[in-house]
């Protein structure tokens, strides 16, 4: 098989997700003649399989002839962060800015390291970038949704959430967001409406118990309180939270 037709079949399987199969497809090909853009594709496969020892040497060969790769530089980044090399992480991630300033996904990866360290303001200042360079971003929109929420700043985390979730709608944890600052907005309507949203794409299992309060404690409907308690509940048994807010729940009730 030509070599063309047989990386079209190798892109096909990864796109399905056979990521075996696509590996063993570059393979073959590459017994044939080695084109640096398919060689880095085998690379990301390898990430995609979990593999990436295999996909950092390809990474690295490819970089020691094309330093100006800046994809490369970032793959390598994710590729060394899968491994728990993080300060080599950031330094291919910075590599890649600085090779592309307008590479939006290395600043996100920054942005991830920021955070698992601790560090808001770095992060936040990331998320900013990374927006800056792809006003699309769903996860940079929703980490920066969530880091105004946290601080209070409940209209612009509002304004960031609602940019992840026309996105994105389906993604999972964005209607949960959204519940969370429309609760402390005091408009329990929309609150309601977007657990239920994601209670319905099966996600955030807080939803349950934010939604239990909010009939316990707004609108006084015991009834439903007890429903969403005991759905939560359903899904995690052993989620403290749930059983102690029903708890309380029944004894408003007078129901021991």
């Amino acid at each position: 098989m030509k070599y063309a037709d047989l990386i079209e079949n190798a892109k096909k399987a990864r796109s399905e997700g056979d990521y075996e199969r696509a590996i063993g497809i570059y393979q073959e090909a590459f017994q044939q003649k080695v084109m640096v853009n398919d060689l880095v594709d085998l690379g990301l496969v390898y990430l995609d399989h979990k593999e990436p020892l295999k996909a950092i040497g390809i990474f690295e060969d490819v970089l020691t002839q094309y330093p100006g790769l800046a994809y490369v530089h970032y793959g390598l980044g994710i590729a060394y962060e899968e491994t728990g090399r993080y300060s080599e992480a950031r330094q291919a991630y910075q590599k890649a800015i600085s090779v592309d300033e307008s590479f939006a996904d290395a600043y996100f990866g920054l942005a991830l390291l920021a955070d698992e360290e601790n560090d808001e303001n770095s992060a936040y200042d990331y998320y900013k970038k990374t927006i800056l360079y792809d006003a699309n971003h769903y996860w940079a929109n929703l980490n920066l949704g969530s880091f105004y929420e946290k601080h209070g700043l409940l209209d612009l985390a509002l304004q960031h959430t609602q940019n992840a979730y026309r996105i994105s709608p389906r993604e999972k944890m964005v209607s949960y967001n959204l519940g969370v600052i429309y609760a402390k907005m005091q408009k329990f309507d929309e609150a309601v409406k977007h657990y239920l949203e994601e209670i319905e794409k099966d996600g955030h299992l807080m939803s349950y118990l934010n939604l239990g309060l909010i009939y316990k404690d707004v609108y006084h409907d015991y009834e439903k309180a007890r429903y969403y308690y005991l759905a939560g509940i359903s899904k995690n048994k052993d989620d403290a939270n749930l059983w102690y807010n029903l708890g309380c729940l029944y004894a408003l009730m007078n129901d021991y």
